[in-house]
Formats: C-alpha cells, structure tokens, sequence
C-alpha cells in the first residue's frame, strides 16, 4: 500500500491476514505506529480498530470473509513448502511468473532465493530461454562490468577475446542478479541506466546493443536501510522493487523443516526406509540458521556417513575414526577454523555433486532440478574439480 506522506517510513509495516484477524507489525518505522492511540509494535486486530502511521491513518473493517485460493500442492516449481507461510506466497509468484515487471526476493542467506527465481523463471513465458546468474558477492568489483556488459578484445589487460555480457547472454530469457545490495554504488548507475535504456555496450565497444531480458534481483540485506545509508540508489531500488516477495526463514516455516527433511532424504537417495520419526523429529528442535541450505547439507551429510556423521556435529567421539577421510585429514593439519571449514565444505560438495549427477547420467538440468539447487552450482562445483 503505498502513501503519499512523508512522515510514512519507505517500509513503515505489514499487515498479514489470518483466520479471522489481520496481524498488524511495525517493520522498524523512524515514526512509530499506534493502534486505537496506543503505540504498539506487533498486534492482532479484528476490525473496528484505526491505525495510524505518520499523519495518516487507517481504519479496520470486518467484512465477509472472503475465499482464499491456496495452492493445492506443497511446491511452486522446485521450490518446496506447504506452511502458511510459503503457502501464502504462491499465488503471488504465480502471478508474478505471468508478467514481465521487475521483482525482488528478499530473505536470509539460504532461503532458497535462487531455487524461487528459477522456478518463476520456469513459470513465465521465457521458460524456454536463458536464465543467466550473475552473483554480486563472488565477482571483484573490479571484473563486474566487464561480466554484466561485455568486452571487446583488447579492451584491458587480461582481455585476449571478445565476450557477451550477462545482458547478452540473457537475451530473451531472464539474468538473475543474486545478493544485488552488495554491488558496487558506481556499477548502481550504470545498471540502472542499461536497464532504462534496453541497451548495453561491451567495454571497448562503441556500438549499443539492444537487449530484451527480465530482472529478478535477490538480496539478504535490508534495501531500505541500505537506500537511506546512502549506500544503494533510490532509484535503482524503485525501478527493480517493482514486484517483491520475502521469504521467510525457515524457522518461522511451521512443519516445513519436517517436510523438507523428508524431500532431500529421498531425492538425495537416502535408503527408502528412512527417515526415522526420531531423526526428523530432531531436525525440528534446531533453529537452522543456515535455513535451507543448512537443513539440507545436513540430511546429505548423515545420507553420506550414516553414524560418523554425529562426529562432525559435536555429539560424539568419532571425529578420529575414519582414517584416511578428509575430515581426520583436515582435522589433523591444525589449520584456522576457517580455512579447515572451507576445505571440509569443498569436499562434501564435490562429493554430493558427483552423486547427484552419476544418479542422473551426468545431466545437469535433471540434477538441479531434483537436488533443487540451482545449475550455476553444479557448474561452479565440477570447475573445482578441473582446477
């Protein structure tokens, strides 16, 4: 609901229906709400209430209850959830899949962003062409433009052939712009410009390139702090945030962490016997930080090594027992935390990509789509292994 009254934050606060009262939360306002005269933060109403934000002010009114289409399955695409939450969010998405406006997915790190672009993506009229990937937090700030837009050869050091930009490539498709709150303000306005214009030009280059290509944006960081800190344009943040979905963190998903500890357990290759009750019932009393993501490897991690994967949780003494295994190798090696993290992380990944793929003859697409991850992954994971 947008105002036209400046004392209204950009993103004042929400209003979440539910059975028979509308959940009102103040989403961190410089003004503050009040319900009734009464400042509040986070209130259930049930009609009759008058809310008040900044010098305006809103009435509630209990009306017929109206009929509320959800989805009938527990999926949109490859992405999977069947909580009140989730669900509540497909039909948005269905629409959304059926325009052409720009839209971005809002959430914390391991939500399943990209897995929701993608099946938007597969839900739209250009299903059948590129969905190009372009990740803000894993390309230096000094080679972006050169990936987004393309360069001529010769046009810097290291530039030994001509190259397609993302735009490019995305042509007729969709280009996906992951974490975009973490790219560079300078490259801000010349994003924004491209995508005003439909035109982009390869470093180097001085001719314009046409290019017809749909934007989805994702971002952990909260936009509307990052605008008024002054470090991400306002109009850039317009002009993307035309569409826009949260997702919520898988801790607030209720009953999801079970039902998705049984999709990975099976589509993993887990023995069809399992999960046991107890196991998913464990997996429910974790907070999952690292959400999906983290629930996930996780049920890889027990499929892979059954027992000795309580050793690498902390609840047992096995972490020495399998000799050999890259984890006593790293463990033995007395490296920093992290540096001995990233080398477990980088071995269990090969290691589940080649399962995945040998499951499905090597074909990417079939494996991203069961895994639900998305193919960039896959792509990223075996360059590893070439190195």
């Amino acid at each position: 609901m947008r105002l036209e009254d400046r004392t209204v934050s950009r993103r004042h606060a929400s209003l979440e229906p539910g059975p028979n009262t509308l959940r009102f939360r103040d989403l961190g306002s410089t003004n503050g709400s009040a319900v009734n005269g009464l400042d509040v933060f986070d209130a259930r109403l049930r009609g009759g209430e008058m809310i008040t934000v900044g010098d305006t002010t809103l009435r509630v009114e209990a009306g017929e209850a109206s009929q509320v289409v959800e989805a009938p399955v527990n999926r949109f695409g490859t992405f999977v959830g069947a909580s009140p939450q989730v669900r509540a969010l497909y039909p948005l998405c269905a629409r959304l899949a059926a325009t052409e406006i720009p839209l971005v997915i809002e959430g914390e790190t391991g939500t399943g962003k990209e897995v929701l672009a993608e099946s938007i993506h597969g839900g739209s009229a250009r299903a059948g062409q590129n969905m190009v990937v372009f990740d803000c937090t894993t390309v230096p700030p000094n080679l972006a433009e050169g990936l987004l837009f393309g360069y001529e050869k010769g046009a810097f050091t290291g530039a030994t052939e001509q190259r397609a930009g993302y735009f490019e490539q995305a042509h007729g498709g969709t280009l996906f712009i992951d974490e975009i709150g973490d790219l560079e303000v300078g490259l801000q306005a010349k994003l924004l410009r491209a995508i005003e214009r439909g035109q982009v030009r390869r470093l180097g280059a001085s001719r314009w390139l046409q290019f017809d290509v749909r934007i989805i944006a994702a971002t952990r960081r909260d936009l509307d702090a990052q605008v008024s800190r002054g470090l991400f344009r306002d109009d850039l943040y317009y002009r993307l945030a035309v569409g826009r979905i949260e997702l919520p963190p898988l801790r607030r998903r209720e009953g999801d962490i079970r039902l998705l500890g049984t999709h990975f357990w099976q589509i993993l290759g887990g023995e069809p016997e399992q999960p046991s009750a107890d196991f998913l019932a464990m997996l429910e009393t974790r907070t999952w930080p690292g959400n999906v993501r983290e629930l996930k490897n996780y049920v890889a991690r027990r499929i892979a090594l059954g027992d000795l994967h309580e050793g690498f949780d902390g609840t047992s003494g096995q972490e020495d027992t399998c000799e050999g295994d890259v984890f006593s190798d790293v463990l033995q090696r007395d490296l920093p935390f992290p540096v001995a993290r990233r080398m477990v992380l980088e071995a269990f990944e090969v290691r589940y990509v080649e399962r995945v793929l040998e499951r499905f003859d090597g074909h990417v697409g079939n494996a991203a789509k069961a895994s639900g991850i998305g193919r960039r992954y896959f792509q990223m994971v075996r360059g590893r292994t070439t190195r």
